[in-house]
């Protein structure tokens, strides 16, 4: 007789005393759906908890907006803001719970399309589970996030509390700096190592290549990072 597969709760207690395991047991048999929805709603659940900061976020990026419309002849008025408030919160917050789940599937597609190149085997959907079994860790951030911003009254969008931004101020530096500090965060990669434990044994390519193939992805995606805080800060 087979021996029966991990249930919910030790898989999610190996992600992080055995992830090697953990990813040993989704090469074999990928889980995606229930993980893929349950990280986009937590991607969502701070802007739902703290909904007047993230309304006052909305607030703030319609108000940028509508100046730079008003540089062809459109204006928007307070009143037109506060009433098309509501309704842009519903689509925002709809469009990240879509966003969440698309960033998943890009990811997994681009390191899946990588491996490849590289000689790599797995199904796209064993990446796909690595993916959004790693994407567990910035849930717990996300949930951590919720009692610190009732704290502090922000939610934190500029830069991430667990990165090394959190201990600087971006008034006091270049954005670009900033950004590079931003982006070296803890959270982000402890992501990134989990997934590359999980890409070694899904394409079962040397350990050193993937580690090395992914700390390359990792820095990508700390200098987009770094392109696009200047739009950001201006957005606080």
């Amino acid at each position: 007789m087979a021996a029966p597969r991990p249930g919910f709760f030790r898989r999610l207690i190996w992600l992080f005393i055995s992830p090697g395991r953990l990813m040993e047991e989704l090469a074999e048999k990928p889980r995606v759906l229930f993980w893929m929805i349950f990280g986009s709603v937590a991607a969502i659940l701070p802007f739902i908890t703290r909904m007047p900061l993230y309304e006052e976020m909305l607030r703030r990026s319609i108000i940028a907006s509508s100046e730079y419309m008003e540089s062809f002849g459109i204006e928007m008025t307070p009143e037109m803001i506060e009433a098309g408030l509501p309704g842009a919160a519903v689509t925002g917050l709809a469009g990240a719970f879509i966003e969440a789940a698309a960033r998943y599937a890009l990811w997994a597609l681009l390191f899946f399309i990588l491996m490849r190149i590289m000689g790599g085997e797995g199904r796209f959907k064993a990446y796909l589970s690595v993916v959004v079994h790693a994407g567990i860790i910035p849930v717990l951030y996300n949930l951590m996030l919720i009692p610190v911003s009732m704290y502090s009254g922000s939610l934190h969008q500029t830069a991430a509390l667990t990165s090394l931004a959190s201990l600087a101020s971006p008034e006091e530096m270049s954005p670009h700096l900033y950004g590079l500090l931003a982006g070296i965060d803890v959270f982000a990669i402890w992501r990134f190592a989990v997934m590359a434990i999980g890409f070694t044994t899904v394409s079962k390519l040397k350990k050193k290549q993937v580690y090395i193939a992914t700390a390359v992805i990792l820095i990508i995606h700390v200098a987009m990072i770094v392109y696009n805080m200047p739009m950001r800060l201006q957005l606080m």
